[in-house]
């Protein structure tokens, strides 16, 4: 799909397994500047990450569950 890099949060005793490290690594920390072991990146393009120095992550509005109430209830009603 032609992706560069996976980054979420995430436990850091299981990820690691799989090739992802905490993003710290590559510089970046969340929105709010902070940085913790089970913010996880890996690069599935070697060195995409590399310019990434002082990023910051910002989610989705998707994963904002004071905006998305209604329609993630109307989603789990078809289960």
């Amino acid at each position: 799909m032609g992706f560069g890099a996976i980054l979420f949060f995430g436990r850091p005793e299981y990820y690691p397994q799989f090739g992802f490290v905490e993003a710290a690594q590559f510089g970046i920390t969340d929105c709010n500047g902070a940085n913790y072991p089970a913010f996880m990146a890996m690069e599935l393009q070697p060195g995409y990450l590399t310019n990434a120095r002082s990023g910051k992550y910002y989610e989705s509005d998707i994963y904002d569950d004071e905006k998305n109430r209604e329609s993630v209830m109307e989603f789990d009603m078809n289960f």
